[in-house]
């Protein structure tokens, strides 16, 4: 899943370049949309102090390396919602955590992110939670 030892030191650096005037990047995180991601799922999430930038990255082998930046700033995010679920096993607790942001317009577009790491989850959360309460 995502936060597991995921090298995201790519992400940080493509996002630091894309960062206006003024506008800080407080973390990047990375980012899985389901058990199984799909290529054109979202990598790394950045969270900088005027928006939200959700990466893509396709890597063709052998023929191209294609990056895609979502940004979206606070004021579009409607909902931001942290889940927690926990399957138990005989002999262990398995946990996964996930967050869901639900955008303004565009119907109901959303984005959830899944975590096997609760504290980093509920950091992703509290984080986004933060800058829509701000604004």
């Amino acid at each position: 899943m995502a936060d597991d030892s995921q090298d995201i030191s790519d992400y940080r650096e493509a996002i630091e370049g894309l960062l206006l005037n003024g506008e800080e990047l407080e973390a990047v995180f990375p980012a899985a949309s389901g058990p199984t991601p799909d290529t054109h799922d979202p990598k790394a999430i950045a969270i900088t102090s005027d928006r939200l930038i959700v990466c893509s990255r396709e890597l063709k082998r052998s023929s191209s390396d294609e990056w895609l930046f979502r940004s979206i700033p606070y004021s579009q995010l409607q909902e931001v919602t942290l889940s927690r679920r926990e399957n138990l096993r005989r002999d262990r607790i398995e946990s996964e955590s996930s967050v869901l942001v639900q955008l303004q317009g565009r119907g109901s577009a959303e984005l959830r992110l899944q975590y096997h790491d609760p504290a980093v989850a509920r950091e992703v959360h509290d984080r986004i939670l933060a800058h829509m309460l701000a604004g």
